[in-house]
C-alpha cells in the first residue's frame, strides 16, 4: 500500500491517495479511545496554566497634558519688573521625561506608601501588594509589613521596597505616549488582583501630577506669596494714611496755625502716596496672577479604569481549550505514525 511519505513526495496518483486517506481514516477511528484519552489529559494538564499564569486584570488611565502660555505672559510681567518663573523651566517636564516622571523611585515609593481602601480595610498599597510578590514566598519574609512612616524603615524594608519598585516598573506599570505629537498619555497598571490595579493607577497619577504642578509653579508662587504680602503691608499703610489724612483736616478747620495745614499737607501726600503704591501693587498681584494661571499646565482626565475592568492573559476556558486541542493532535499524529510503521 502507498505511504505516507510518497503522497508528501508527489509521488502518488488520485486512486492511491484516495485509498490511503481511508487507511490513514480507519487507523484513527480505531484509536478513538487513545485519542480521546489523550484530549482530556491535555485538557487536564492546561488547567494547571489557570494557577500558573493567571489573568490579569487592566486598569489604563488616559490623561491630556497641554501645556501654559508661558512667554508672552512672562515677556508682559517682566516689563512691570515681575519674575514669576518659567513654566517648565528647562524642559525638564516634557514629552518622555514627563512619562518617565510617573515610574521614577520617588513617584512609585510615595504611592506604593499611600493608603487605600481595599478589601474592606484601609491599607497601605505595598502592603497589599506585597503577598504577590516573590519575597513574599521566603517564609522568614512571609509575614513582613511597611510602616506608614518612611523614618521607622528598617534596612530590610527599606532594601525591599527599592526591589518592589523595580518590580512594579517591570511588570506592573506601564507608560506611555502613543503619539509624540500628541498631548496624550496612557497610565496602565496590570495585577491579578483588579482592586489594586485600580487603586494604584489612580493613585500613582494623582501623585505624579500633583508633584508637576506644584514643581513648575513654585517659584511663580512663591512670588505671588511675596507680592499678596506687599499688598497687605500697602494696604494697611494706606488705612493709616487715610486716618491721619482725616485727622488733619478735622483740625485745619478750626485751626489758623501754619503747622496745623503744614501738617494736612503733609497728610495728603502721604495719602497719595500710599494710595498709588497700594494700586501699583495690586496691578501687579492681579498680573501675576493672571499669569499663573495662563502659565499653569490643563491636566485633563479623559479616561478613568472602572469595573468591570478588561482581562490581559487567557481564560480559563481558552486554556482548556488550547490543552485540548494539543492532547487530540498528539493522539491522532500517534495513529498517524503506528499507522505509517504497520
Amino acid at each position: 500500500m502507498a505511504s505516507m511519505r510518497e503522497w508528501l513526495n508527489g509521488d502518488m496518483g488520485p486512486a492511491e491517495a484516495k485509498q490511503l486517506g481511508h487507511k490513514l481514516l480507519r487507523k484513527v477511528l480505531s484509536k478513538w479511545m487513545t485519542i480521546l484519552g489523550l484530549t482530556a489529559l491535555g485538557s487536564g494538564i492546561a488547567w494547571n496554566g489557570v494557577w500558573l499564569f493567571p489573568s490579569k486584570y487592566q486598569a489604563q488611565l488616559m490623561l491630556a497634558v497641554e501645556e501654559g502660555e508661558s512667554s508672552g505672559w512672562q515677556n508682559l510681567l517682566a516689563q512691570f519688573g515681575l519674575d514669576v518663573g518659567g513654566l517648565n523651566p528647562g524642559g525638564i517636564f516634557e514629552g518622555e521625561s514627563l512619562v518617565q516622571l510617573f515610574q521614577t523611585r520617588y513617584m512609585v515609593e510615595r504611592t506604593l506608601l499611600q493608603s487605600s481602601y481595599l478589601g474592606g480595610d484601609t491599607v497601605l498599597l505595598v502592603n497589599y501588594l506585597y503577598p504577590y510578590t516573590e519575597w513574599a514566598e521566603d517564609p522568614a519574609l512571609a509575614n513582613l509589613k511597611f510602616p506608614a512612616d518612611r523614618s521607622e524603615f528598617t534596612p530590610l524594608q527599606d532594601s525591599l521596597l527599592m526591589e518592589i519598585h523595580d518590580f512594579v516598573n517591570k511588570e506592573i506599570l506601564d507608560v506611555y505616549k502613543p503619539d509624540k505629537k500628541l498631548s496624550l498619555i496612557y497610565v496602565s497598571t496590570i495585577h491579578e488582583n483588579k482592586y489594586f490595579a485600580q487603586a494604584f493607577t489612580e493613585a500613582i497619577v494623582a501623585n505624579t501630577m500633583e508633584f508637576f504642578l506644584e514643581s513648575i509653579t513654585s517659584k511663580a508662587r512663591v512670588n505671588l506669596e511675596v507680592l499678596q504680602a506687599q499688598r497687605d503691608s500697602a494696604e494697611v499703610a494706606l488705612k493709616a494714611a487715610i486716618l491721619r489724612n482725616a485727622n488733619a483736616q478735622d483740625q485745619s478747620i478750626n485751626s489758623i496755625f501754619q503747622r496745623t495745614q503744614v501738617d494736612k499737607y503733609s497728610s495728603y501726600v502721604d495719602l497719595e502716596i500710599a494710595n498709588a503704591l497700594f494700586i501699583e501693587i495690586t496691578k501687579n498681584l492681579t498680573l501675576a496672577e493672571i499669569g499663573l494661571r495662563k502659565q499653569t499646565p490643563l491636566i485633563q482626565v479623559v479616561e478613568r479604569p472602572s469595573f468591570p475592568l478588561p482581562k490581559t492573559g487567557m481564560l480559563w476556558w481558552e486554556w482548556m481549550l488550547l490543552g485540548a486541542a494539543a492532547g487530540g493532535a498528539f493522539g491522532v499524529y500517534r495513529a498517524l505514525v503506528q499507522s505509517e510503521k504497520a
